[in-house]
């Protein structure tokens, strides 16, 4: 098979002129066009670094926009969902996130239907099962069962890696979270995400520790920031991945950097919460791996990569800070990967176009004219995506 674009996406660059030979799943030779080009963009396909494929069911559902009111509706209406509703939304944002060129997904979930909804859409990557233990605080025992039953179900399912994992730093007791830190497994944490965790942590102040109190729960102030009461529980080290760190400072930034922490950027989430803009290029340019992700419809609307980077330009943009697209496609795709990697497992190894080899999956982004990623960006949508080379077979 001859594969002739009209450019190629290598690294994030547009890359004009080149073919690819694949005989038997394996890119045999990369050489200049030999023949009239194909009006079509290749590319690697793209790593969802963070999403939440249960929470389809809600798209447009929560009129809230401001994050601690949006919580609290959404964990009011997870309780009136049926398990076959939830099955089946997780389900279509399954194969939402195919049909927008996702092959790989760091997922979160607190529902055991997931694994089965990722493996018959042909999505792989790894499930992190989420631990929240905001009730069971002195006692988590039972519910670290529970979830631990859910994971197993998800696993069965799902055939691929699935860890236990900590929500975030204000949901789960300090015992557990400390456990999971010693425990050196992959984890993925909401960290920073709005001020009002650091408001909770160092100060004992804010909506959070207002809620706390109005159900009776017990918590203490660290007097630390946010990042530096992860690091006294052994939270931040390589194989750890915090999701959003919209409100993070310098220094914090270089302590993430140095412990070989990874970070997953949800724009259009954080902008439909009303989070503050997250520092990503200076992130970037301190060595942090960055991925893009999705989070969950119910905040960042239709599953859309390509909406998803569109807003981390222009977001990028308004802070005075912007990024290419060369570098937002890599955030979608190679540095995606390399944020995840860890928790993809040992078996996976990214690889890009101009790499001989086993061929990786493969999208053809259907756009004319474009002289620039941020060009494709602009353009592409969803169903402008076909597969050149799928990662597994759709059941």
């Amino acid at each position: 098979m001859i594969l002739r674009p009209a450019a190629s996406i290598i690294r994030g660059e547009l890359e004009f002129g080149l073919e690819f030979e694949i005989e038997e799943g394996q890119i045999v030779a990369i050489r200049a066009h030999t023949g009239l080009p194909d009006p079509y963009v290749l590319s690697p396909a793209f790593v969802n670094a963070h999403s939440h494929l249960e929470y389809r069911g809600m798209q447009d559902a929560i009129g809230e926009r401001e994050y601690w009111p949006w919580i609290r509706e959404i964990t009011r209406l997870k309780k009136l969902e049926s398990p076959e509703a939830v099955r089946a939304a997780c389900l279509l944002a399954a194969r939402e996130n195919r049909a927008t060129g996702v092959a790989w997904i760091g997922e979160h979930s607190d529902r055991p239907y997931a694994g089965g909804a990722l493996a018959s859409a042909g999505v792989r990557g790894a499930i992190f099962q989420e631990v929240i233990t905001f009730f069971e605080r002195e006692t988590p025992d039972e519910k670290l069962a529970a979830v631990r039953a859910k994971a197993e179900i998800n696993r069965h399912a799902f055939g691929g890696p699935v860890y236990l994992n900590a929500h975030a730093y204000h949901t789960v007791d300090r015992k557990t979270l400390a456990a999971m830190g010693a425990s050196g497994m992959p984890l993925s944490i909401h960290v920073a995400e709005t001020p009002l965790e650091s408001e909770f942590t160092a100060l004992g102040a804010g909506s959070i520790a207002d809620f706390y109190r109005e159900v009776g729960a017990p918590f203490e102030a660290t007097g630390r920031g946010l990042v530096a009461s992860l690091d006294d529980l052994g939270l931040l080290r390589q194989g750890v991945q915090f999701v959003h760190c919209c409100e993070v400072q310098h220094d914090e930034i270089e302590r993430i950097a140095q412990a070989g922490v990874s970070v997953a950027h949800c724009p259009r989430s954080n902008e439909r919460l009303g989070c503050p803009p997250p520092p990503v290029r200076e992130m970037i340019e301190a060595g942090i791996k960055v991925g893009l992700g999705l989070d969950s419809p119910a905040s960042s609307g239709p599953v859309d990569f390509f909406a998803e980077m569109r807003c981390a330009l222009d977001v990028a943009q308004r802070r005075g800070r912007p990024l290419t697209g060369e570098q937002v496609w890599r955030m979608a795709t190679c540095d995606g990967a390399a944020s995840l990697e860890p928790a993809f497992g040992e078996g996976f190894v990214w690889r890009e176009l101009d790499q001989l080899g086993p061929t990786p999956p493969l999208i053809q982004v259907h756009v004319e004219g474009v002289l620039t990623t941020e060009d494709v960006i602009r353009q592409a949508s969803p169903d402008r995506v076909t597969w050149a080379r799928q990662p597994v077979p759709i059941q």
